[in-house]
């Protein structure tokens, strides 16, 4: 009866070990994702201000725009990312983090990779429609 109990005992800790972890692991990828998307969006506000004031096109200043992102991804101590500025200015954010298991380390899991991704299309908007 014992060997029962412990073995029924074990498997539980592992069922609530996999709960506990993998919805933290989920967590720390939605985190990971809404951080590239900030960095991202923080990127596409960088526009050559001189045609963006006309009105005449909405055109991202790559360098400004790349700056920017890896500022606000410099400011998030446990994130690493990548910024990059594609064709027709889309703003590309790659984000990578670890999450530290908090029971799955007990069997030798001590951490999961996390990644997020984001890109920002600029867009010229005029009465709802893209210019």
């Amino acid at each position: 009866m014992s060997v029962w109990i412990i073995t029924t005992a074990m498997t539980m800790m592992l069922c609530v070990g996999l709960a506990v972890d993998l919805s933290g692991h989920v967590h720390a990828k939605q985190r990971a994702q809404a951080i590239a998307a900030e960095a991202a969006r923080a990127g596409g506000q960088q526009l050559h201000a001189s045609v963006a004031i006309r009105g005449e096109a909405a055109i991202v200043d790559a360098s400004a725009a790349i700056a920017a992102a890896r500022t606000y991804l410099a400011a998030v101590p446990d994130v690493t990312g990548t910024v990059t500025v594609a064709s027709g200015g889309r703003v590309e954010v790659a984000t990578t983090s670890t999450y530290t298991t908090k029971i799955l380390s007990m069997i030798g899991i001590t951490t999961l990779p996390v990644t997020g991704e984001a890109e920002v299309d600029i867009n010229r908007v005029l009465e709802g429609a893209p210019r």
